[in-house]
């Protein structure tokens, strides 16, 4: 539980590095498109939760795990949709760069534990 608490503060705060970025450099690409798409990774994130916390509870955990994940897709589908129609190729780049947030998160959690292990049983620093 400790871990997702983790993932969900430095989701927040990567979402603010990069609202106080795009606006720092006045590109609306970044401050529009990589921060809502930042905010929709979080949200993913916290559905994920939710449907894994409803399949454990579930009956039918297959149903409950099927119908989330088109649920969480269907709102990237649509809000990249969106943005190709209404802005661009280069919104729709920096909108999907956005929804990755989350998961750039998580994988340099795991290699900042992984080198902390590293470093504790391989380089016996004193």
């Amino acid at each position: 539980m400790n871990e997702i608490k983790r993932v969900f503060k430095r989701g927040f705060v990567t979402s603010g590095i990069i609202l106080v970025y795009g606006i720092v450099t006045f590109n609306y690409l970044v401050y529009l498109g990589m921060f809502i798409g930042s905010l929709l990774s979080i949200l993913g994130f916290y559905l994920i939760c939710l449907d894994a916390r409803a399949s454990v509870m579930s009956n039918s955990p297959f149903r409950v795990g099927v119908t989330g994940y088109l649920k969480r897709y269907c709102i990237y589908g649509i809000f990249l949709g969106v943005t190709l129609k209404f802005f661009g190729i280069p919104m729709f780049v920096s909108s999907a760069i956005g929804l990755l947030s989350i998961r750039f998160n998580i994988l340099l959690m795991a290699l900042f534990d992984n080198i902390k292990k590293f470093k504790a049983k391989h380089l016996n620093l004193k």
